[in-house]
This record gives C-alpha cells, sequence and structure tokens, in this order.
C-alpha cells in the first residue's frame, strides 16, 4: 500500500492555517511522518492524529489518493467530518447512548462491514501476479471494440432556449427556423449567428467536431446519430436546454485505436479484471451455504416491529383523507 503521510501532514497544517484563523499557528517541519500520535488537526477538545487520517485516507482506493490529497476542498472536507463525528459521537458516549443495545448492534454491523470491506481490498492486494501485458494484447485482439473511437460526428446546432421565452415561444420559434431552412438549407450558419443561444456559438459558430455517444444530451445525441448524410437537418430536437435543430456535416467510422496508444488502457483493464475476478472467486469459496430464513422468522420480525398496522393498506388512510 503507497503511504503519502509526509505530503499528507503538509496538506493538513497548509489547510489549518489558511481556513482556520482562530487555529494554533504550526511549524510543518515538526511533524513527524513516524508518529502515529501526531496530532494533525483539531477542534476543541476534538483531535485527528495521523493514524486517524491514515484510516480515512486508506478508505480511498489506491488510484484516486494522490488527486484527493491535491485538492483542498476534499482534504477540507474530509478533516471537518471526521472532527464532526467525533464531537458528536463523544457526546453520544457522555449521555450513555452508546451503551443502548441497538445502537452497539448498529456498531457491530458497522465493524463488521468495514472489516469485510477492507478484507476484500487487501485479498486484491494479495492477489497472485500475472503477465498483464500479455493479457492486454490478448483483450485487444480479442476485443478491438473496446480500443475502437466509436462513431463520431461533426455537427452544426441552433439552441432556441426556453429559459426567456418560455417553451411555447421557443418551440414555435424552432418550428418557424426549420421551415426556412427546408426552402434553404445554404441560411443555416447565418440563423446560427442571428438566433442560436448557445453561448459557445461566439467562438465555434454552433459546430462541435467529432463528438462521441454519450457527450450529448440523449435527445441530442439520438437525433444527430439518426442523421444520414452530410448537410441532413433534423426537425426541432427538446433537451433541457431548449430545442435544437441539428445539421450533420460530417461522420467518422469508428477505427480501432493503435495498439500503443492503448497499451496502458489495457493493461490497467486486465489488471482491474484479474483481482475483482480473484475476489469473486474468494467470495464463491466462501459462501457456499444457501441463505435458510426458518419458516415465518420474517413474519415474526415483521410483526414485532409493526403488529397490528401491518395488515393495514397504508393507502387507505390518506385516501380517506382526500
Amino acid at each position: 500500500m503507497i503511504r503519502i503521510m509526509h505530503p499528507l501532514a503538509l496538506c493538513l497544517l497548509a489547510f489549518a492555517a489558511m481556513t482556520q484563523a482562530q487555529a494554533q499557528s504550526t511549524d510543518a517541519s515538526s511533524v513527524d511522518k513516524n508518529d502515529p500520535e501526531q496530532v494533525l488537526a483539531y477542534q476543541g477538545d476534538a483531535v485527528l492524529t495521523q493514524h486517524d487520517i491514515d484510516a480515512a485516507f486508506n478508505r480511498i482506493p489506491e488510484e484516486h489518493r494522490l488527486l484527493f490529497i491535491r485538492d483542498g476542498a476534499k482534504v477540507d472536507q474530509m478533516v471537518r467530518s471526521l472532527l464532526n463525528a467525533r464531537i458528536v459521537a463523544e457526546d453520544a458516549r457522555a449521555d450513555g447512548y452508546a451503551n443502548d443495545p441497538l445502537v452497539r448492534a448498529r456498531i457491530e454491523q458497522a465493524v463488521e462491514k468495514e472489516l469485510a470491506e477492507a478484507w476484500l481490498e487487501e485479498l486484491g492486494r494479495r492477489a497472485p501476479e500475472a503477465d498483464y501485458e500479455a493479457m492486454a494484447y490478448e483483450d485487444y485482439l480479442a476485443h478491438p471494440e473496446r480500443y475502437s473511437t466509436g462513431e463520431r460526428l461533426t455537427v452544426t446546432h441552433i439552441l432556441i432556449g426556453t429559459e426567456e421565452r418560455g417553451d411555447s415561444d421557443a418551440r414555435e420559434l424552432a418550428g418557424e427556423l426549420k421551415a426556412r431552412l427546408d426552402k434553404n438549407p445554404a441560411e443555416f450558419e447565418a440563423l446560427v449567428l442571428e438566433y442560436s443561444d448557445d453561448p459557445a456559438k461566439v467562438q465555434n459558430k454552433g459546430q462541435y467536431m467529432r463528438v462521441g455517444r454519450g457527450q450529448m444530451a440523449k435527445p441530442f445525441e439520438e437525433a444527430a446519430f439518426g442523421l444520414q448524410e452530410p448537410g441532413e437537418i433534423s426537425d426541432p430536437v427538446k433537451t433541457a436546454y431548449g430545442y435544437h435543430i441539428i445539421r450533420l456535416d460530417k461522420r467518422y467510422e469508428s477505427i480501432v485505436r493503435p495498439y500503443d496508444k492503448v497499451k496502458d488502457e489495457a493493461v490497467a483493464r486486465m489488471k482491474h479484471e484479474h483481482i475483482s475476478g480473484y475476489r469473486t472467486r474468494y467470495l464463491q469459496k466462501l459462501v457456499l451455504d444457501p441463505v435458510v430464513f426458518p419458516e415465518g422468522s420474517v413474519d415474526v420480525m415483521a410483526r414485532r416491529h409493526f403488529g397490528d398496522d401491518l395488515g393495514k393498506d397504508p393507502y387507505a388512510e390518506t385516501a380517506a383523507d382526500e
């Protein structure tokens, strides 16, 4: 497991200096990165040590940790959340609420869940190594569609927004513009500049180049990919932004990217699949017995909670009130 404790300590100390005017100034050079009890942040009597931050940081997927630690807002949120939880939990202990049998059961369930998740993560790290590069190249040859560009389009659109003019007026104007384009398609660029509410038209004149599936609002995407020939213009299409009139400018067929361009992606995919498969096989071996509910046990549980209300129609009271 990668441990980035010294940069983390510096980041937290910098965060404290910038965002907590009331906090005591601390010299980052005084932080002992090897001391798990080193205080990194506190609020009143609530204290967070390196060990506490280690535990929270460990829950973040390893591949996301560096980006996380560089994001001051996320570090801010994590520290505040941990401190708030500690303060509230201490108040609950002082009240004796932590000794409530149901609360203790919830705590035990939370511990089991965290332990199970941490153990599965550790099993992933212990998975036998494999020749990921060889697996990646085999996958590239067997499943070229995974590494293709996908079909792409260059399109130009006119957006008639609904925010200022309202839906009915926007729909009517879009219909009028489509009728004009049916008579004179060459007007398209001029109508973009005159009528389109897309603020990007100043830079791109309404044209979006080499867009693929998943990059556009679904109705826009379906209409755009439904156009067959360059120059073909769609009927007005409604999205959350308003009404779009779309012209297909060029269609690019899907091509398989060269292996050297996708090698890292393919290796990462194979590593993920290998580790996921290892965990799945572990669970399949471990959890062999079927889940059994003794006869009547679910009914007993339900009646313990709801009693005679269990048989009532949940909508009957509402309907009577109406």
